[in-house]
């Protein structure tokens, strides 16, 4: 069944085997591997180049990123999540960041998630969720982040590119594939942020050379060589490519 409307998506990511099957999901493919660690470096270079001092994350998952992040310099964070399951997890991951006590977690929704404390942030951001919808539901979310954001605050999430994704998912099929992601060209993208008053500022590309990668990971940790696949597909996020499988994006609230 193909999931692509807000409450499916909502009730698939609750599922207690979704929750307990994401991590390690994400870390047994060398070429996932090498994409996680480049997003938490991205959005750890994010948070210490702006000076970031208050954080929201929306729909953190298991904290796959979270528990990673450094939280050395900031006054406060916090992460949206409406999985119950998804959040237990999140938790417990989050004891192993030596400044978990300057993070919480919320079970809620963020699309009906109202600021309390009337709490401004320096930094919102998100890996996946939002591509999870379709247009009318990103633009809700959108806004959602506009409204709890400082002026000039910024906003960043991760984009895949059509022109890389589209070809591969095609191969695969639709049963590997079969939760809605929004795909997007560069141009495509900057027109839906510039519409939900938001400026491009950086799109930080992930996975450069993603074919020459992909051929490295399956077969290499197929004979168990897992740790020479990740320094191959690593060494070549060092070269240059206008086609990358995804970026990092930075949006700044107009």
């Amino acid at each position: 069944m193909r999931i692509t409307e807000r409450k499916q998506v909502l009730d698939y990511y609750k599922k207690e085997k979704v929750a307990q099957g994401y991590i390690k999901k994400r870390f047994t493919e060398p070429l996932n591997f090498v994409e996680h660690k480049r997003q938490v470096n991205l959005i750890n270079n994010i948070i210490t180049n702006y000076d970031c001092k208050y954080i929201l994350e929306f729909a953190p998952g298991p904290a796959r990123l979270t528990a990673e992040l450094n939280l050395e310099n900031i006054k406060e964070g916090i992460s949206i999540e409406s999985s119950s399951s998804m959040l237990k997890i999140a938790e417990n991951r989050m004891k192993s960041n030596h400044h978990y006590h300057r993070w919480s977690f919320v079970n809620d929704d963020v699309f009906k998630y109202k600021n309390k404390n009337n709490q401004r942030y320096d930094l919102i951001f998100t890996i996946r969720f939002l591509l999870h919808f379709k247009a009318e539901e990103r633009n809700k979310i959108y806004q959602q982040a506009s409204n709890l954001l400082n002026e000039g605050g910024l906003l960043s999430f991760e984009v895949m590119n059509k022109n890389i994704v589209l070809p591969l998912r095609k191969i695969l099929g639709k049963k590997r594939y079969f939760v809605y992601d929004k795909l997007y060209t560069k141009k495509e993208f900057k027109e839906e942020m510039e519409n939900n008053g938001f400026k491009v500022i950086k799109m930080f590309p992930i996975l450069k050379q993603f074919w020459l990668q992909a051929l490295f990971s399956r077969p290499l940790k197929i004979i168990k060589m897992n740790n020479l696949a990740r320094k191959i597909i690593f060494f070549l996020e060092k070269f240059r490519s206008n086609e990358p499988y995804e970026w990092i994006v930075l949006c700044q609230k107009k």
